[in-house]
């Protein structure tokens, strides 16, 4: 009786070809360029005249976009389906490198520094928030670098405070 292979079997080895075939990120750090220790502080974002695209061959996703976010404001980001919302975010984490201008922190240019040194100090909230598995703390500090001082100060921020300590006290209680 013959045996037949999966027909999905090639298509692994497409796929280690392909990747191997893409193209590197950014180096994790640049010495002579690292932040502050304390960078950012502030949290001002600025996007000046910027320019980016998915692929070579694939038309802008943005066009020449500029605005500033003082620090301290709170911002929503709306616009229909394509407009950009989520490819702005690939762009300031640099996920994405823009083709043309400058996204800046704090007047940090986040295109000269390194990956970690950009992607370890910001956070997002996702659309579609989720806790992974493990404790509150390992989920909002992977790292863990923060301080329990630093955690609640944190939460007090957000407004969660009173959430987590009712949590703490029923968990006690159960």
């Amino acid at each position: 009786m013959l045996t037949s292979r999966p027909k999905y079997s090639i298509v692994s080895v497409e796929r280690v070809q392909e990747y191997t075939q893409l193209e590197s990120e950014a180096p994790l750090e640049i010495a002579e360029n690292a932040p502050p220790a304390d960078w950012p502080q502030q949290g001002n974002i600025r996007f000046e005249h910027v320019k980016a695209r998915y692929r070579k061959d694939l038309d802008l996703v943005l066009r020449d976009v500029n605005f500033d976010i003082p620090a301290g404001s709170k911002v929503g980001v709306c616009g229909r389906t394509g407009a950009g919302k989520s490819s702005l975010t690939m762009v300031l984490y640099r996920i994405v490198e823009p083709e043309g201008g400058v996204v800046s922190i704090d007047g940090v240019d986040v295109g000269k520094i390194g990956l970690h040194d950009l992607r370890s100090r910001l956070s997002i909230i996702p659309q579609d928030s989720q806790m992974f598995a493990g404790t509150l703390r390992q989920n909002l500090d992977p790292s863990g670098q923060a301080t329990d001082a630093q955690m609640w100060a944190a939460l007090e921020q957000c407004r969660l405070k009173e959430h987590v300590e009712r949590m703490v006290r029923s968990s006690l209680d159960a």
